[in-house]
């Protein structure tokens, strides 16, 4: 079923497509700088989750609405909890469905503004980060008592290194993009928060001139040598489970015949 035919109106997020291969969510609660009860975590795991499942959605976008990305867990809510002595687990795939995703698809995390705790756990497990230059980043748990535990501590350290994470969980300060640019986790930065949602779509809408098939497996190929101890392994799992699959689809083909007549490849939707 397309994720166009669902009722898409919820509270907290809006849904939307900036083109009709991409899909877009925008965390919607500026009065609580976009912090994500879990009612709404749910709910947005679940447009992942259509999303990957939707043939016709190819790229995904989040962002958020007013000066911040998203402060992480409503900690309001996670008091309550500790009050009537409710358990708050971090069982995967996390806040939002974003920290410990295991899709197919990419998304590219579009930061406007104030992007903490929970929030950039989100960012340190999307496929590619853009933010605006006035974004700030932290990772204000040890300040609370808390860990961040649902995921960005190895993903951290894999892309930022050890010292650099050290830095970040044990002083719990605030980092600006710049800084995250030059350490590796930020791809682009631009100017203004306004601009950063528009500039995600750009970026998608390269993407979507692609093979979707080859969008899903290279996005695959990579995570796995981001995310295995070991490269052969790696390799192997991409060339002898994942590569036939991609020979198997009809763009396999039609990229290459495309190439061969000097034309522009006309791509269907991925069955991967």
């Amino acid at each position: 079923m397309s994720l166009r035919s669902r009722a898409l109106n919820y509270q907290n997020f809006i849904v939307s497509f900036p083109d009709e291969r991409i899909l877009q969510v925008t965390l919607n609660r500026p009065q609580k700088l976009n912090s994500i009860d879990k009612a709404t975590s749910r709910e947005i795991q679940e447009i992942w989750e259509l999303f990957d499942n939707d043939e016709s959605l190819w790229v995904g976008i989040i962002t958020g609405k007013g000066r911040a990305f998203c402060t992480g867990a409503d900690l309001q809510e996670w008091n309550r909890m500790n009050q009537t002595g409710e358990v708050n687990s971090m069982d995967a795939p996390g806040l939002a469905g974003l920290p410990r995703r295991n899709g197919k698809k990419p998304i590219i995390a579009a930061v406007n503004g104030i992007c903490m705790g929970g929030g950039f756990e989100m960012v340190a497990n999307c496929d590619l980060v853009i933010a605006s230059s006035t974004a700030t980043f932290a990772l204000p748990e040890v300040k609370r008592g808390i860990v961040p535990v649902a995921g960005c501590l190895p993903r951290l350290t894999s892309t930022i290194g050890l010292q650099r994470t050290m830095d970040l969980v044990l002083t719990g300060r605030n980092v600006d993009a710049k800084t995250l640019h030059d350490w590796g986790l930020i791809s682009q930065v631009v100017d203004a928060p306004a601009d950063v949602a528009e500039s995600a779509v750009k970026i998608a809408l390269e993407m979507c001139k692609n093979s979707p098939d080859a969008l899903i497996v290279g996005r695959q190929g990579v995570r796995m040598s981001w995310e295995y101890g070991n490269v052969e392994e790696a390799v192997s799992t991409l060339a002898d489970q994942w590569y036939p699959r991609l020979m198997k689809g009809t763009n396999f083909s039609e990229g290459i015949q495309a190439f061969v007549e000097k034309r522009p490849p006309k791509w269907v939707n991925s069955k991967l």
